[in-house]
């Protein structure tokens, strides 16, 4: 791996809530770590919290680099702009995008990679008027790839998301599925059916193992290899419907 090949910020987000965005993020992580890269994990906004994030102590376990907490932490497990309302502490768009600038930017503490990781799915709200979709925008440039659960229903989910971002101006780069806790009779066949059915290529399926396991290194090798690679996981008309 080069560092020409480097996508600065890469943003994890998904179809939805629960879906295997932190295992693969940390998947992710602990891949380039394992390549020498230096990448560190931020999650914005995170719901739920009590005290600690979970997610974002994963990340450091991932990254082996210390913690990141995120910009905005709430109590309540719901979604984040109605914990943000509750406790009175309103998200401001403005203010993670300069702090994901500040980490992607840190002289004193220089980086090649970092994995921005949304809370919920795309078109999560964090505020009025504003959702992950807006983030992923203002993160720009950014590689954006879209995390589904592998199981029913999933090609639903990701058909109407990627649908749904190209009519909101966001380009997605590679799309990933995550083995989900409990298989149902589609898991394991969702990607093979997502490119017969829609010729919508799946970078990766990511197992249900441990982040640094070989099987999820080589699925995060295939995702960050995707991003890197310039290629949209939609077909050639969707490309020119855009």
């Amino acid at each position: 791996m080069t560092k020409e090949l480097f996508c600065k910020v890469v943003v994890v987000v998904a179809t939805g809530t629960d879906v295997g965005k932190t295992h693969v993020t940390c998947a992710l992580l602990a891949y380039l770590k394992s390549r020498g890269v230096r990448a560190i994990g931020y999650k914005p906004v995170a719901s739920g919290v009590d005290p600690d994030c979970e997610d974002t102590i994963r990340h450091a376990e991932a990254s082996a680099i210390a913690e990141i907490p995120p910009s905005y932490s709430y109590l309540r497990p719901v979604s984040p702009h109605l914990a943000a309302r509750e406790e009175g502490r309103p998200i401001d768009l403005a203010v993670l995008v300069m702090r994901a600038r500040e980490l992607a930017n840190d002289a004193a503490n220089p980086l090649d990679v970092l994995v921005v990781e949304s809370a919920g799915g795309l078109f999560s709200p964090l505020a009025k008027g504003v959702t992950n979709l807006d983030l992923a925008r203002a993160l720009a440039p950014a590689k954006v790839l879209l995390v589904a659960a592998d199981r029913l229903g999933a090609l639903h989910d990701v058909r109407s998301t990627l649908l749904a971002a190209a009519a909101s101006g966001l380009a997605v780069d590679a799309v990933v599925f995550s083995a989900p806790p409990v298989p149902d009779g589609s898991t394991g066949s969702n990607a093979a059916e997502l490119e017969a059915v829609f010729e919508t290529h799946a970078a990766a399926v990511f197992p249900r193992e441990r982040f640094d396991s070989p099987a999820s290194r080589e699925a995060a090798s295939a995702a960050f290899g995707a991003l890197t690679a310039h290629v949209s996981p939609q077909s050639p008309a969707e490309q020119m419907a855009r």
